[in-house]
C-alpha cells in the first residue's frame, strides 16, 4: 500500500515539475514575441521616470494634477521638437564640412589610388569589365530597389515607434499613481508592504540615476562643445554631442569620444592633440568629483568592475537600452539583495548625501586631503 501511495506521490511531483517547465517554456516564448512591445514600454518609462518630478511638483503648488500633466508633456514635446530642429540641420552642415575637410586634408593620401586607377584604365581587359557591369545592372537596380525599400519601412516603423512612446508617455505619466497601486493589489496584503518598498527601492535607484544621468550627461556634452569652440576645434558640435551620449556608459564613454577628437586634431590646422587630451582628462575629472556626486549622489552605489560587468551584459543582451538600465537594474538588485538576504534596512539617500551638500561634503573631503598631503610633505 505505502508502495502505491509513493508512486502516485511521485506521478504527481513529476506532472507538476513537467507543467511547470511547460510553463516557464510557454512565458518565455510569449516574451520572445512581444519584445518590441516590451522595449517601447520600457522606454516610455523611462521618459516618465525623468519628467515625473516635474509634474509632481507642480501638482504640491496647486495645479490640477491633469493640467500638470499637460504642461509637462507640452513642455517635452516643445525640447524634443526644438532639440531636433535645432540639431539635424547643424549636423547636416558639419558633415558638409566634414567632407571638403577630408578632401582638403587627405588629398595626399589618394595617390596611390589614382596611380592605380590610371593602371586599370589601361588595361585590355577593361571592356570586358564595362560589358560584365551592363549585365549586371538588372540585378544591381534590383537589389537598390529592395534596399530603399527596407530603408523606407524602418523610417516608417521608428516613426510609428516614436508616436506610439509619445502615447504611452502621455498616459503613463497621468496614471502613473494607479499603476502603482494596481501592482500593489495584484499581491496578498501580507506582500504588500514587501512589494511598495521594492517599488520604492526601483523609484529610488532607477529614477535619480536616469534624471541625474541625463543632466549629468548634458552638463559634459556642453562643456565640450564650449571648450572645443573656444579652442579652434572644428566640428566641435558634433564632438560634444558624441561625448554627451557616450557619457552614459560609464569609465568607459568619456574615452571613447576622447578618440575622434584627439584624432582630428592630428590634422593641420587643429589644436594640438595633448591639449585635447588634457581637455577631456579635465572635463572626466569635473564629471567624477563634481558632477557625479552632485547629481547621482548614492543612486548607483557599484564597484567600478561591477560597472564594467554590468554593462558589457546589459549591452550584450538588450543593445543600448541594456546599457542604459544595466547600472539602475544591477543597483536595484543589490539594494534588494542586501534588504532580504543580509538584512540591511533600505532607507532613501538623507537631504546632506545628495545634491549639494553632498557636493559641498565631497569638496571639503578632498580639500582636507589635499592640505594635509601638503603638511606632511617633508
Amino acid at each position: 500500500m505505502n508502495d502505491v501511495n509513493n508512486f502516485n506521490n511521485n506521478w504527481r511531483l513529476a506532472v507538476r515539475i513537467i507543467f511547470l517547465l511547460l510553463a516557464i517554456i510557454l512565458i518565455f516564448l510569449f516574451l520572445q514575441k512581444i519584445t518590441w512591445i516590451i522595449s517601447l514600454v520600457l522606454m516610455a518609462v523611462l521618459i516618465v521616470y525623468s519628467l515625473s518630478p516635474l509634474s509632481n511638483f507642480l501638482t504640491k503648488k496647486g495645479f490640477p494634477h491633469i493640467l500638470s500633466v499637460l504642461l509637462v508633456y507640452l513642455l517635452f514635446l516643445f525640447s524634443v521638437i526644438l532639440f531636433f530642429y535645432l540639431l539635424i540641420p547643424t549636423v547636416i552642415l558639419e558633415m558638409g564640412t566634414l567632407a571638403r575637410f577630408l578632401a582638403t586634408d587627405y588629398r595626399a593620401l589618394f595617390t596611390n589610388a589614382i596611380a592605380q586607377l590610371d593602371t586599370f584604365l589601361n588595361n585590355e581587359t577593361l571592356e570586358q569589365t564595362l560589358l560584365q557591369l551592363m549585365q549586371d545592372i538588372p540585378s544591381t537596380l534590383q537589389s537598390t530597389v529592395a534596399t530603399l525599400t527596407n530603408i523606407s519601412g524602418n523610417i516608417f516603423s521608428r516613426l510609428s515607434e516614436t508616436i506610439i512612446i509619445l502615447f504611452l508617455v502621455f498616459y503613463l505619466l497621468k496614471d502613473m499613481d494607479s499603476i502603482r497601486q494596481g501592482i500593489i493589489r495584484i499581491f496578498p496584503i501580507k506582500w504588500q508592504k514587501e512589494v511598495n518598498l521594492i517599488l520604492e527601492i526601483i523609484d529610488c535607484k532607477v529614477g535619480k540615476y536616469l534624471r541625474g544621468n541625463l543632466l549629468r550627461c548634458f552638463a559634459v556634452g556642453l562643456l565640450v562643445g564650449i571648450t572645443l569652440k573656444t579652442l579652434g576645434m572644428p566640428f566641435s558640435f558634433m564632438l560634444a554631442i558624441l561625448a554627451g551620449v557616450l557619457n552614459i556608459i560609464a569609465y568607459i564613454g568619456p574615452y571613447l569620444a576622447a578618440i575622434p577628437a584627439v584624432l582630428l586634431a592630428l590634422t593641420p590646422n587643429t589644436p594640438h592633440p595633448l591639449l585635447i587630451i588634457a581637455l577631456y582628462v579635465l572635463i572626466e575629472a569635473i564629471d567624477a568629483f563634481l558632477l557625479s556626486p552632485f547629481l547621482l549622489g548614492k543612486a548607483v552605489d557599484l564597484t567600478p568592475f561591477s560597472v564594467i560587468m554590468s554593462l558589457l551584459i546589459g549591452g550584450q543582451l538588450f543593445g543600448f537600452l541594456g546599457i542604459l538600465l544595466a547600472l539602475p537594474v544591477t543597483a536595484t538588485l543589490k539594494a534588494i539583495l542586501q534588504h532580504y538576504y543580509f538584512r540591511e534596512d533600505f532607507k532613501q539617500p538623507a537631504d546632506g548625501e545628495r545634491g549639494l551638500p553632498a557636493l559641498k561634503s565631497k569638496c571639503k573631503s578632498v580639500s582636507l586631503k589635499i592640505f594635509n598631503k601638503i603638511k606632511n610633505k617633508p
